[in-house]
């Protein structure tokens, strides 16, 4: 396993789990930067959106792993509850919370939630699948023991396993380039990449959920399998209900209109003192970010660090 700390800077430790957040919360600003005006946003408009969006994953991925997960540690210790540099995000909060954004942000502003969720839902995946990788460096996520060739030692567990964390990566990507797909060759706004989304993410996470281990870090194996379900089951809900609306025509997701030139273009000519504003607190954000250490919350780390010897 490689080592999870990314540097130390004058007493403060920098995770190589934050920095997937960190990279990821910039992916999503990027790309809804360069699609503002087909959605019909202006640049303080999507740094709104990012502050929202990445605000609320933040918030209710911990509140997710205190409430459901960890509650026994964090009980009678409440101000743990804001240590995020001690750890604690759950990856279904996380889920739930970039709903809760999209929702917010669509309600203060008067924009289409699936105008808008259409939009994020690849650079979000993207997101995921940088944050997987995160936690399989932590060495927090993994599977049934195997004697395939592919298969990793982790630190506090016997035997060579499945690296669940890295199919899970590996899911999202393959479901980033399928809405790539779905996008350049249909329309969207009213929920179909959203349901496309969620209905692979559901089928996936069925078939990843064989492999992985049951145990008091894990869902319980039924939940997981009737979760992946629902999912997908919201998706195809999703998927028909925009088969039978008039959605907006959409601009192919060309791979040109990303290119540096394009990007160049796309960053706004005047930043006024309110944007400023919002780069400046979005910047902290991510500084922020690099300081969380993991998924699990202190003792889990306590005893990782040991292991690792950091």
């Amino acid at each position: 396993m490689m080592d999870p700390l990314l540097a130390e800077v004058w007493g403060v430790r920098l995770w190589y789990y934050g920095l997937a957040w960190a990279l990821g919360f910039s992916a999503v600003l990027l790309w809804v930067m360069l699609r503002r005006n087909y959605v019909g946003l202006t640049s303080r408009q999507v740094w709104d959106l990012s502050l929202v969006f990445s605000l609320s994953c933040l918030v209710l991925g911990r509140v997710f792993q205190v409430l459901v997960y960890e509650w026994d540690i964090f009980n009678g210790r409440y101000a743990e509850v804001f240590a995020f540099w001690k750890g604690g995000m759950a990856y279904e909060g996380v889920m739930v919370g970039a709903l809760a954004g999209a929702v917010l942000f669509c309600a203060v502003h008067g924009k289409s939630f699936f105008l808008v969720a259409d939009e994020m839902v690849i650079p979000f995946a993207f997101l995921l699948a940088l944050v997987r990788i995160g936690g399989h460096l932590n060495g927090e996520i993994y599977g049934y023991v195997t004697t395939a060739w592919w298969a990793v030692k982790f630190p506090l567990v016997e035997g060579f396993r499945h690296p669940v964390a890295l199919y899970d990566a590996f899911k999202n990507l393959i479901i980033m380039f399928i809405l790539l797909a779905v996008g350049r060759g249909g329309t969207q706004g009213q929920g179909r990449l959203l349901g496309h989304f969620m209905l692979w993410y559901g089928v996936f996470d069925l078939v990843i959920d064989i492999f992985q281990a049951p145990g008091p870090l894990f869902r319980d194996f039924g939940i997981g399998r009737f979760s992946g379900a629902l999912v997908a089951l919201i998706g195809l809900l999703l998927i028909a209900r925009s088969a039978r609306r008039n959605s907006r025509k959409t601009t192919e997701l060309s791979t040109l209109r990303f290119a540096p030139a394009s990007l160049i273009a796309a960053i706004p000519s005047r930043l006024t003192p309110g944007i400023w504003f919002r780069v400046m607190l979005f910047m902290a954000i991510l500084l922020f970010c690099l300081t969380i250490p993991g998924g699990w919350s202190r003792e889990w780390l306590h005893h990782l660090a040991w292991q690792l010897g950091i």
